[in-house]
């Protein structure tokens, strides 16, 4: 046991040493007792800086695509006619385009399939922006007299005849008006009011097509325009 310990002590006073004297090629920077000059010892490379990455993420959602007001009331009215079915979203694309082609092609214009003067007034839109609130236009026919012993003094008689007037359009007639012009009457407004020259147009409409001649916007002619494709 004592040669077996005395042994491994040797063994191990030979690696502590060896390593102490060869093995440490830079100086100890804590050492007790500096018994050698550090001007020979080779100086350690400094670490290379580390490279960081800065990822910038974009801050919220892109801001949604804004449509044009007079592409929207083009596509809505072309969807009122069954020439458009897409989205009326303002935004002019393919499907808007081959809207317009076809409802040119149908009235005899020039099929380029853009919005452009001639295609809007055969449409009977107006340019509008988003701020500015729609209102039926005025009644192309001259408002009958009213007798003296219905006006009052308060005026109630010309309220009632104001709000008349400022009153939604009938959406029947105004696809039947549309109808109308694009069946070849291009000086139709589309403004919901069976006038004279509504009338007029609806009268002939009747006698081209063999139906009763009242003039006026009923079923049997809003089913007939159904039929023949001129609205929906």
């Amino acid at each position: 046991v004592l040669v077996g310990g005395s042994t491994a002590f040797l063994v191990t006073l030979f690696y502590v040493s060896a390593n102490a004297l060869w093995y440490q090629p830079f100086p100890h920077a804590g050492a007790f007792f500096a018994t050698r000059s550090i001007a020979g010892f080779p100086h350690a490379a400094p670490d290379e800086p580390e490279t960081t990455f800065n990822i910038v993420r974009p801050s919220g959602a892109p801001a949604p695509i804004k449509g044009d007001p007079v592409v929207e009331q083009v596509q809505g009215i072309l969807k009122d006619l069954d020439f458009y079915s897409g989205t009326v979203d303002g935004i002019s694309g393919p499907n808007t385009r081959k809207a317009i082609q076809d409802y040119q092609q149908k009235v005899g214009l020039n099929a380029s399939g853009e919005i452009d003067a001639l295609l809007l007034d055969q449409l009977g839109a107006t340019p509008k922006t988003a701020s500015v609130v729609p209102r039926p236009q005025p009644r192309p026919d001259m408002p009958a007299a009213v007798p003296v012993s219905l006006q009052t003094g308060s005026g109630q008689t010309n309220s009632g005849q104001a709000d008349a007037e400022t009153q939604a359009p009938d959406a029947r007639i105004v696809k039947i008006q549309a109808g109308l012009k694009a069946f070849g009457n291009d000086d139709m407004q589309l403004d919901g009011v069976v006038g004279a020259r509504t009338k007029a147009a609806i009268k002939e409409f009747q006698s081209l097509f063999g139906l009763p001649q009242t003039g006026e916007p009923d079923e049997i002619v809003y089913v007939k325009m159904r039929e023949i494709g001129l609205t929906n």
